[in-house]
């Protein structure tokens, strides 16, 4: 499994931004029978599915983490008020049966189902979604995504199944959020709230959820095991138990795979991909995913501070080649965040050339000069650095070799360093590192805003629990983000989103690199997997073992 950030955003926004108005002053209601799903076969329950990564989870509670290996495991643990049509991307009940939104838009009120219950047999009430919400937006906790819980003035419980929530100001697009997807955890688990929340080791390697999969083992760089909820209020997966093993890299991942230990690959290399696709017993599957690739770096780092710095860089390296030779021609060019194909995307951005002219010429005049050992220099800093990629994970590697090697060519020295992949998001967060090679795979909500407004800067004063790390803090992105959320007009969202693109561009904030098309590789005999450009387990509980 490749490590990635998983994060916020968006596909078919045209649809999702019109029904939000729709929404407004009406009630959405659905009701199915407890303990059942359609066309659920008890002769296909059994079995285990064993998948790799090359990073052990940090913790198992839900928004401590965020790195893609513990969030895709929480999911796996944890149920939320609201779900996400895998097609439409629409909103849809979950623990809320359905809900209501108040005329003025400011209040919405969910009517929870009543036969949910946690892992340990209690019942899973609307007190739990209040803890879990206080606890989320506590400005002491270490939840990464403390912002996006922030239009939220106060989450109340009108009685044990009926929760309801206020809103600071209007916000079009709160229901797809966080809040009303954040995962609701057992508040008799957390006695000492926010402490627990922050700090309980045994807490966050023991969760008690309430999904349709429940936690039984953790052994540290080794394997964590889940086991099925025989219990879920959906009814019980057919797999019995899902098993995560640690793998050194990549390459070990494939092997693993060729060898039948692992059945499921999330991530396959396109390099890999002509020697698994000729195992007869194995089946992959290639697909567009919401997820930009990027180098990153920390803008408030003097050398990085210089603009001209960062758009020398960007013509400095050869970004076609990195798709030609790297990933094998299985990528497009990433002039943003959006997919070419989004509504959001700016038609008028164009990626910049590979121009070692150019990007030459930038430097001069920005006053960085060579000095005698063939290195840019200006007021006495040299324009080297370290450039950071998570360990095992063998594009990123190939990556930051690529840069270096081409921005060797402009006077520059970028030094590639390996680090844990929690490690080097912990010190991205805390301003330590330089630059970084990294990725954001994006979900389904339309507010992007955590990539780029000065409010989720990690700092000492939030605990380093701000999603941009990259310290960019720009007035305008600012101003347009927060008229973003409050924009009725879809078409005016839209400019307003493009506008964003356009300064992040011009200011090379990142240094986007491609965006990915995904190979996902398992056993044939394993019936179920269908990955979307959002997710590959959305399903995970129909996966069954042909007999």
């Amino acid at each position: 499994m490749n490590a990635i950030i998983k994060k916020l955003t968006k596909k078919v926004v045209a649809v999702a931004l019109a029904s939000t108005l729709v929404l407004v002053g009406f009630s959405f209601n659905y009701v199915d029978a407890a303990g059942t799903r359609p066309g659920f076969d008890p002769k296909k329950v059994g079995g285990s599915m064993v998948f790799a990564t090359f990073s052990d989870a940090t913790r198992l509670i839900p928004y401590t983490t965020s790195d893609s290996v513990s969030n895709d495991l929480q999911s796996l643990m944890f149920d939320s008020l609201v779900d996400t049509d895998p097609k439409t991307l629409e909103p849809i009940p979950s623990v809320a049966t359905r809900w209501e939104v108040s005329k003025d838009g400011l209040q919405y009120t969910f009517y929870m189902r009543k036969d949910v219950k946690f892992h340990d047999g209690k019942p899973l009430t609307a007190h739990d979604v209040v803890f879990s919400q206080q606890i989320y937006m506590n400005p002491e906790s270490i939840n990464p995504y403390r912002s996006n819980f922030e239009d939220v003035a106060k989450v109340e419980a009108l009685d044990d199944y009926t929760v309801r929530f206020t809103l600071k100001k209007k916000n079009v697009l709160w229901m797809y959020g966080s809040p009303p997807h954040a995962a609701i955890l057992a508040k008799h688990q957390f006695p000492k709230g926010v402490e627990d929340f922050n700090n309980n080791t045994k807490i966050h390697r023991n969760p008690i959820g309430s999904g349709p999969f429940k936690f039984k083992e953790w052994k540290t760089a080794e394997r964590i095991v889940l086991e099925a909820n025989k219990d879920y209020w959906k009814g019980r997966p057919y797999l019995d138990q899902i098993i995560m093993r640690v793998l050194p890299d990549s390459n070990v991942e494939v092997l693993n795979l060729l060898k039948g230990t692992i059945d499921f690959l999330e991530v396959i290399q396109p390099k890999s991909v002509t020697q698994v696709t000729k195992d007869k017993d194995l089946k992959v599957l290639k697909y567009n995913v919401a997820r930009f690739d990027f180098i990153g770096w920390n803008t408030q780092n003097p050398k990085f501070k210089d603009k001209a710095v960062r758009q020398a860089l960007a013509y400095g390296l050869n970004r076609q080649a990195i798709i030609d030779k790297i990933m094998l021609k299985n990528a497009t060019l990433a002039v943003s965040n959006f997919m070419p194909d989004s509504p959001f995307h700016n038609p008028g951005l164009k990626p910049l050339p590979y121009d070692v002219k150019k990007a030459n010429q930038i430097l001069d005049q920005a006053g960085w000069k060579l000095n005698k050992d063939g290195i840019r220099e200006k007021n006495g800093v040299k324009l080297e650095f370290e450039l950071a990629y998570n360990n095992g994970n063998k594009i990123r590697e190939s990556v930051a070799a690529a840069a270096q090697q081409d921005w060797k060519k402009l006077g520059v020295k970028a030094t590639p360093r390996s680090y844990d992949f929690s490690i080097m998001l912990e010190r991205a967060d805390k301003g330590e590192l330089d630059a970084w090679v990294l990725a954001v795979s994006l979900g389904p909500d339309p507010d992007q805003s955590n990539l780029y407004a000065t409010k989720d800067i990690p700092t000492a004063q939030n605990d380093f629990n701000g999603f941009n790390s990259n310290r960019i803090s720009d007035p305008r992105l600012d101003e347009l983000l927060d008229k973003f959320t409050q924009e009725p007009d879809a078409k005016k969202r839209i400019a307003m989103y493009q506008e964003v693109e356009r300064i992040a561009a011009d200011n090379q904030y990142y240094l986007f690199t491609y965006h990915p098309a995904q190979f996902t590789a398992f056993n044939k005999k394993l019936i179920g997997p269908n990955p979307t450009p959002y997710s590959w387990q959305y399903n995970i509980i129909d996966w069954y073992w042909q007999k």
